[in-house]
């Protein structure tokens, strides 16, 4: 190359830091903050929980339970996820979560929690990690457990966002929450 031709270049890709220097990950407060544009949920739905026990899964320190998320990617292309969780994670959610074909699920990840312990855990994962809302498949759900009079119960709350018509779903025979420890499984997946 010509000293010429590198000035060029040189000049073309400086002009280019200033936005990328101002390009930032999107973050969940943003993701279920109220958007000012043209996006909008595509669908939200709470489920109830069902009661059920998880056999031969025992937690891994005492007074603490495991809560178990499986996620299916039948997008077609990587996805990638954003959560606000509680606990000690064992691994952390997925990154990037490869696709697979239905019914096979595409990875897991575990929150290691206090027994009995009401709390909430967030996660989603998009297509699109710049702008989830937007030009996105995004699937977000939320765990509810609380605990009434020392018994265990649950829900999820998900909800699709973006403009490429994420479908968001949640196997209702595998998901359930143990109600004497709050010990949950949770199988969902975003196509």
């Amino acid at each position: 190359m010509t000293n010429n031709v590198k000035r060029f270049l040189a000049a073309s890709l400086l002009s280019l830091m200033p936005s990328v220097a101002l390009a930032e990950q999107y973050g969940v407060e943003d993701l279920l903050s109220k958007r000012h544009d043209y996006v909008s949920v595509v669908q939200e739905e709470t489920i109830q929980l069902p009661s059920g026990r998880l056999e031969g899964n025992p937690s891994l320190r005492p007074a603490t339970t495991v809560n178990d998320f499986f996620i299916a990617n039948w997008t077609g292309v990587n996805t990638f996820p954003g959560y606000s969780v509680t606990g000690t994670p064992n691994p952390l959610p997925p990154s990037p979560l490869p696709p697979v074909v239905s019914p096979s699920i595409s990875g897991h990840f575990q929150m290691i929690t206090p027994l009995l312990s009401p709390l909430t855990q967030l996660y989603y994962y998009t297509t699109n990690a710049a702008d989830p809302t937007g030009a996105a498949k995004t699937c977000r759900w939320i765990l509810t457990l609380t605990v009434t009079n020392g018994v265990c119960s649950g829900s999820i709350n998900q909800a699709a966002f973006g403009t490429q018509g994420a479908v968001c779903t949640l196997s209702t025979s595998q998901t359930f929450v143990d109600p004497a420890t709050c010990q949950a499984q949770v199988v969902t997946a975003i196509q």
